[in-house]
C-alpha cells in the first residue's frame, strides 16, 4: 500500500486539465437578437389576430356542433313523443269503447222503463219485421210486457195475430221477436256489443 502511493506524481497537472486543453474549441459568435420596437409590436399585433382568428374560428365550430346536436336532440324528442302519441290513442281506442259500453251497460241494467218507452222497444224490434206479418211473437220482461199489455191493440193492425209474451230470462228494456224469418235480438247487451264494434 505506502509502495504504490509514492509511485504517485503529485506535481503532473490534473488529468481533467489535460483533456479539456486539447479539446475545446473557439465558441462561434453570438447572434444578434435584439429587434426594433416597431418590429415588437408588429410581430405581437400578429400574433393578437392569429390567436384571435383561430379562438374564433374554435367557438364557431364548437356552436355549428352544438347547434347540430340540440337538433338532433330535438328531433328524437319530437320522434319519441310522436310514437308515445299514437301508442297511447292506440290503447284509448282500445279501451274506451269497453269502458264506454261498460258504463252504459251499468246505467241501462239499472233503469226500469215506463210505458211509453216500452212501446218504443217493441216498435223498434217490429221495424226489422216487415208490416204484414203473421204469427210474430214478442217477448219482453213481466214488468215490461205488464206496461204494454192495454196497447197491444195498436200492434195488431201491422201485425194481424201478434202475441206478446213474457220471457223472465229477459231484464226491464229487453226485446225479442221472433217471425217465421227468425229471430231478432234486441236486448240491451246485445245492443251494446254492436254499438262497441262500431266504435273500434
Amino acid at each position: 500500500m505506502t509502495s504504490f502511493i509514492r509511485q504517485i506524481d503529485f506535481t503532473a497537472p490534473p488529468l481533467i486539465v489535460s483533456i479539456l486543453e486539447g479539446e475545446i474549441e473557439s465558441t462561434p459568435d453570438a447572434v444578434d437578437t435584439t429587434v426594433t420596437l416597431e418590429e415588437h409590436e408588429a410581430a405581437c399585433d400578429a400574433a393578437y389576430r392569429k390567436g384571435f382568428q383561430e379562438a374564433n374560428e374554435a367557438l364557431t365550430k364548437q356552436i355549428l356542433d352544438q347547434r347540430s346536436e340540440v337538433a338532433q336532440l330535438q328531433d328524437a324528442v319530437f320522434k319519441s313523443i310522436s310514437a308515445q302519441s299514437s301508442n297511447l290513442a292506440q290503447q284509448v281506442s282500445q279501451i274506451l269503447p269497453e269502458l264506454v259500453m261498460d258504463i252504459a251497460r251499468r246505467v241501462m241494467v239499472g233503469m226500469k222503463p215506463d210505458s211509453g218507452a216500452v212501446k218504443r222497444i217493441v216498435e223498434e224490434t217490429l221495424s226489422e219485421i216487415a208490416p204484414g206479418s203473421v204469427d210474430v211473437e214478442v217477448m219482453l220482461h213481466p214488468d215490461d210486457l205488464a206496461l204494454v199489455t192495454g196497447i197491444d191493440k195498436d200492434f195488431d193492425q201491422k201485425y194481424p195475430g201478434i202475441k206478446l209474451s213474457s220471457d223472465p230470462e229477459l231484464i226491464p228494456g229487453d226485446c225479442r221477436a221472433k217471425s217465421r224469418f227468425g229471430m231478432i235480438d234486441a236486448r240491451i247487451f246485445t245492443k251494446l256489443q254492436n254499438v262497441g264494434r262500431s266504435l273500434k
